[in-house]
């Protein structure tokens, strides 16, 4: 079985240009392992743009915290193909109810894909993803990395304002 990190990042995640800074930190990379269900292409001003008119349209969804950051850690694992299909996988379970866009980085030691969701839904009285919501949806993240022979270890990291 493969050991990869879930890695929660906390923070307050309110600061106006948040959306712009984290999605433009995770496609930074010159390589095709990224995505934005919900925008196409998937593109910095396109995954951007969602989720900014998702706060929008849907206010009355919103809370102060615009984004959520994950990032799943591989530590020996080099099976590009079977990474995507499972944080594929990851990025639907959000995909249902909040904008989600993730990016494979490939340019350190240990593979990671990044994750930023969109803290406000987009579908009418779905509440903001808060940590209590994102807390209960990791149980469901643990059983789809077992079914890809991935065992999911949780790491909480504070993020700094």
């Amino acid at each position: 079985m493969t050991e990869a990190n879930l890695i929660i990042l906390r923070g307050s995640y309110s600061n106006p240009d948040v959306i712009e800074k984290t999605i433009n930190y995770i496609y930074r990379l010159d390589n095709s392992y990224k995505f934005c269900y919900g925008a196409w292409p998937p593109s910095i001003e396109n995954a951007v743009s969602l989720f900014h008119q998702t706060r929008e349209i849907f206010s009355h969804n919103t809370c102060d915290q615009q984004i959520q950051h994950l990032i799943i850690s591989f530590d020996d694992f080099k099976d590009i193909g079977q990474i995507n299909q499972f944080t594929n996988q990851v990025a639907l379970q959000f995909s249902e109810w909040y904008p989600v866009c993730f990016a494979l980085h490939d340019n350190e030691k240990h593979l990671h894909t990044h994750f930023i969701i969109s803290t406000t839904s987009y579908i009418l009285n779905i509440p903001p993803l808060t940590q209590n919501i994102l807390s209960s949806m990791i149980h469901k993240l643990e059983q789809i990395a077992l079914s890809h022979n991935i065992f999911l270890k949780k790491v909480t990291k504070n993020v700094p304002k």
